[in-house]
């Protein structure tokens, strides 16, 4: 019977050891409120959904006095509500404070292989009393919902100001130095991974998330706002002490880190872009000799701008008729212009080998090309503050390509003719008449 025993003990024993002091029951508490708490930030790492390579974090508290562990969490929302989508695309996501259990917040993280590590704040008795009571009243039915704001009013920023607003804003004060990189910046590195939704976002985002940002902006994202707490120290009797008082890793993930800096897309955008646009203009040269190049040159020009031109009616709608306020003044719209869908519609008439539209290919190609390159010059100009260098380098030669190829092909304006008596095909000079 004694190996049974001996198990138990060293299962506890472990228990206890592993297991931050705000995880377990503390012995009892003394005579003054707001000792038998003890405040915790938990951060939890970057999960596989679209909307977990962020990261989250919430506060735990522990209640020697109940022996109850409680998790406020201020990124809940409604995973399977039916508006879900809508709400989104508007930018009117609605998100709340709820309180979930310890054991199920650690349990639900290891299945998620995602890490979650624990911050234990020294606090004074006074300290916690005053979070814990504004906690408690945040999560109350009518107090609990937030508007979610993706980089200033989210699980991480709220986290923030809840423990700012005990220490007498020191972790304010702390981090008021530069950010190491702006929203974009951070935004491209923590998604790097996820090529398409990385590329997502940057095309859709506008100039508000390229403004240089503190350090205190920056902890919209929970690491940094983990390495931010450490940086703090408050004021006590017996001196100053840090503010995180005992870290510990209660789920260790197997992921690869983070990336430290976002990746380099530019000169890969640029190539393609050349690429696209060189056969753009070889497809216009072809289609003067033959048909085949006329039909392939209007089908791509009509696919590639029906593409382009939905883009940027999006980025219109974005803009003005959503909530996205970092979707606003998007520069892209000179690069992926609505226009665009007018280029499709008379592409798809070249492509059937309609005639009447070869001018009005042209000028429009010559609109397109000439908003990219406006779009250039603002940028070069520094006029619209927004990082998007990869995408002119991709869209400039694309449109240049197709402009490149509907001057070349003289057949815009002479299509192909075949001979009514032997069926034999030749591109007529210009100025010949048409037989």
């Amino acid at each position: 019977m004694r190996a049974p025993v001996v198990l138990l003990l060293l299962v506890v024993l472990a228990s206890t050891t592993l297991l931050p002091r705000a995880a377990r029951a503390e012995s009892a508490p003394s005579g003054q409120p707001g000792d038998e708490f003890t405040i915790s930030v938990l951060t939890m790492g970057p999960g596989d959904h679209p909307f977990f390579k962020f990261g989250h974090n919430a506060l735990l508290v522990h209640d020697a006095a109940l022996h109850r562990d409680e998790v406020y969490n201020f990124g809940t929302f409604q995973f399977q509500s039916a508006t879900l989508i809508s709400d989104f695309m508007k930018g009117r996501l609605r998100y709340w404070l709820s309180v979930q259990s310890f054991g199920s917040t650690v349990a639900h993280y290891r299945r998620e292989n995602r890490s979650l590590d624990a911050q234990e704040l020294a606090l004074s008795a006074a300290q916690k009393r005053l979070l814990v009571d504004r906690l408690r009243r945040n999560a109350e039915l009518d107090q609990r919902y937030y508007k979610y704001d993706y980089y200033l009013d989210n699980c991480s920023t709220r986290v923030r100001d809840a423990i700012d607003a005990v220490i007498d804003g020191r972790l304010r004060v702390a981090s008021q130095r530069p950010a190491e990189m702006s929203f974009r910046a951070h935004t491209e590195r923590v998604t790097g991974d996820d090529f398409w939704f990385a590329l997502a976002l940057d095309i859709a985002l506008g100039p508000a998330v390229d403004r240089p940002i503190s350090q205190w902006e920056e902890m919209f994202l929970p690491s940094k706002l983990e390495e931010s707490l450490r940086r703090v120290t408050l004021t006590t009797p017996d001196g100053d002490v840090p503010l995180v008082v005992r870290e510990t890793v209660l789920v260790a993930a197997n992921r690869p880190p983070l990336r430290r800096a976002p990746p380099v897309w530019t000169p890969w955008f640029a190539i393609a872009g050349v690429v696209l646009g060189g056969l753009f203009a070889g497809l216009g040269r072809f289609g003067a000799q033959r048909r085949i190049g006329r039909v392939a040159f209007g089908v791509l020009a009509a696919l590639v701008s029906l593409v382009l031109g939905l883009l940027g009616c999006a980025f219109l709608v974005l803009w003005t008729a959503t909530d996205h306020g970092v979707a606003y003044r998007n520069a892209n719209l000179l690069q992926c212009s609505p226009i665009a869908l007018a280029l499709a519609v008379v592409a798809v008439g070249l492509a059937c080998t309609r005639r009447g539209g070869e001018r009005g290919f042209r000028a429009l190609a010559g609109v397109l090309l000439a908003s990219s390159g406006i779009g250039l010059l603002l940028a070069v100009l520094r006029v619209t503050h927004q990082d998007n260098a990869r995408f002119i380098a991709l869209f400039l030669p694309i449109w240049l390509g197709v402009w490149l190829g509907a001057r070349a092909g003289v057949w815009f304006g002479s299509a192909l003719h075949e001979s009514p008596e032997s069926g034999a095909k030749r591109s007529l000079a210009p100025g010949d008449p048409p037989r």
